[in-house]
């Protein structure tokens, strides 16, 4: 791979005007140089056009959309005007280190065959500063991992890079998921080929409320959702046990836990009457 490829970077924004900033200039300081930064406004009230217009000029692409569909689609629309070949992503509220770029690139010059690279990130949870992935060993984390990605997500999306045309030939952002998207298109992709880890840390993601993302009953439609699309992979892996587990485990910490049996048995039955 020639290591001064084009990389089209996606962030997407929806009323972060006062975390923007620090998102955009962690990429434009890259020691990677060649790339371009595409900031999808999606739908933003805030003055985030006139923001980034004014502060960064030509030095980003920017593209506003009618109304607020989610980071998901956001993504998809940012893609869709690309110039690179290679495509990453930063969300509105994190930071990439100065040397991700490079560091991935060089990685994947030596792994060629790999469809999309990512890295581990820090973010704080709780008061406590941690490292994601911290699975081992690092067998788990690279390769054919789709049964590793049906258990856990370990991609964050900030991390990835990903070839256009991987990207498209597993189909790009599914619009009908309302949260985990990103998950659910890495699983997608893990069936087509190897996935590739930088095993440091490259991003400092911030954890905080309020950004792109969804709420938490959105993450347990999804969840469940997810369930219901791989459903055969994971009766075939013997995995439903161990998965519905920790999504019921998770749902009682949140005090919606018979919300969320209710949802499961919904897309199970969805699944069931699909065969």
């Amino acid at each position: 791979m020639n290591n001064m490829e084009l990389v089209s970077v996606i962030i997407p924004t929806y009323n972060r005007i006062h975390e923007i900033a620090a998102s955009i200039d962690s990429v434009l300081s890259q020691d990677y140089t060649e790339l371009e930064v595409i900031v999808v406004d999606d739908g933003s009230s805030d003055g985030t056009e006139g923001f980034v217009r004014e502060k960064y000029g030509d030095r980003v692409r920017f593209l506003k959309l009618e109304g607020n569909h989610g980071c998901h689609y956001a993504r998809n629309e940012g893609i869709r005007i690309a110039n690179g070949d290679i495509i990453a992503f930063n969300d509105s509220d994190d930071r990439w280190h100065r040397d991700k770029l490079r560091k991935q690139m060089d990685y994947w010059a030596k792994r060629p065959e790999d469809l999309l690279i990512y890295a581990a990130y820090e973010t704080t949870r709780l008061g406590r500063t941690i490292r994601v992935p911290n699975v081992q060993p690092l067998e788990r984390l690279q390769g054919r991992i789709f049964t590793e990605l049906l258990l856990r997500n370990t991609i964050g999306s900030p991390t990835i890079l990903v070839r256009k045309d991987a990207f498209y030939r597993a189909g790009g952002f599914d619009d009908s998921f309302p949260a985990l998207e990103d998950w659910e298109f890495v699983l997608r992709l893990s069936q087509l080929g190897s996935i590739g880890f930088v095993d440091e840390i490259l991003v400092d993601v911030d954890a905080t409320e309020g950004g792109i993302s969804s709420s938490t009953s959105n993450y347990y439609v999804a969840r469940c959702k997810m369930v219901s699309k791989y459903l055969s992979k994971i009766r075939e892996h013997e995995l439903f046990d161990t998965i519905a587990k920790d999504i019921f485990d998770r749902a009682e910490r949140s005090g919606l836990l018979p919300q969320v049996k209710q949802i499961m048995m919904y897309e199970l039955q969805a699944a069931e009457g699909m065969k």
